[in-house]
């Protein structure tokens, strides 16, 4: 989590100025597309010059969510102008890029963990992703006329909440919401409708986190930001146990300070929270491989088999064994 030194890549330039594309129609081909009751999805396959991956786009009343999952082949930075005339909302849940956006001169990295929502009516600007690096992205695009519709501010309401500071981390209840768009919830009518409710959801949390962040002095944004940070950080690395200690000297707080706000701000304990990611893994290596439980344990930082069957257990209420016996 300590600052990385940037270092010095050769980027493959793409320029769509002009041509009225949107990135995802430069890299990828439409492989499926399926609608009812007034809901479009299309999913896209990433072209092999590019990488691999896919992205999913579901669209209804102008509104468009766009689920992107990728590695690209080689460093790439991409340039467009293009209308806009909407809300938008992008969460980046994997990866690392650089944006450049309107007239400003410098870079502004956004990486994992991190957001932001903006009205914008044109965008201009580039956007640098790396080669060989995992992205999810999750893109909402919300028209005047919905958020009319709906009683939401003007254009000019939502400029002033995000003027002053336009990146955010990505908060628990946010990622809560966004992991329920990708699940699938009924069909057609009822789908389109629960999808609608989710995406006012997303608005109105996002809306409410840019107000609370005016509201915060900068060493207390910097310190969530380390939570935020912490938090990925945990869940990187399962396999791995950690003092409290080492991860106060890794975050750059103190001891007390650590254990307070973590609790604060994600309502758990630092040890819950590692516990709890440890044996929602084993639960999915359990279900869904055939790896030996004694390999799963070290995987989640258990040296001891015996001591990982007790920990499942007590979370779970049945042994590593008898969870896989039944599936």
């Amino acid at each position: 989590m300590k600052k990385k030194r940037r270092e010095k890549h050769n980027f493959k330039a793409i320029d769509l100025t002009g041509q009225h594309l949107r990135l995802k129609d430069h890299l990828c081909r439409e492989v499926s597309r399926n609608e009812r009751c007034g809901l479009l999805q299309v999913a896209y396959s990433v072209l092999p010059e590019y990488g691999k991956g896919h992205v999913v786009e579901l669209h209804f009343e102008g509104v468009t969510i766009s689920i992107s999952n990728l590695v690209l082949h080689d460093n790439f930075v991409f340039f467009n102008e293009i209308d806009v005339n909407a809300l938008y909302l992008s969460f980046l849940i994997k990866g690392e890029m650089l944006l450049k956006i309107g007239d400003v001169a410098e870079e502004r990295p956004y990486v994992e963990n991190e957001s932001f929502m903006a009205y914008i009516e044109r965008f201009r600007g580039g956007l640098k992703m790396y080669n060989n690096k995992a992205y999810k992205v999750v893109k909402i695009i919300v028209p005047q006329f919905f958020l009319k519709k709906y009683g939401f501010m003007e254009k000019s309401e939502f400029k002033s909440i995000t003027d002053k500071k336009l990146m955010l981390p990505t908060t628990p209840s946010l990622y809560a919401a966004l992991e329920i768009l990708e699940s699938e919830h009924g069909d057609g009518l009822v789908k389109r409708l629960f999808l609608e409710a989710k995406v006012l959801e997303v608005i109105a949390l996002q809306m409410g986190n840019y107000k609370l962040m005016h509201k915060v002095n900068n060493k207390d944004k910097k310190l969530m930001n380390k939570m935020f940070l912490l938090k990925q950080y945990l869940k990187d690395n399962l396999s791995e146990n950690y003092s409290i200690r080492e991860l106060s000297e890794e975050v750059g707080v103190s001891e007390n300070i650590l254990k307070l706000e973590f609790k604060r701000v994600f309502n758990c304990t630092i040890n819950q929270y590692f516990l709890n990611q440890k044996m929602k893994k084993a639960k999915t290596l359990l279900k869904n491989t055939e790896i030996p439980i004694y390999e799963i344990a070290e995987a989640v930082g258990y040296k001891n088999a015996t001591h990982f069957s007790a920990a499942f257990k007590r979370v779970f209420n049945e042994t590593p064994k008898a969870y896989r016996s039944k599936l």
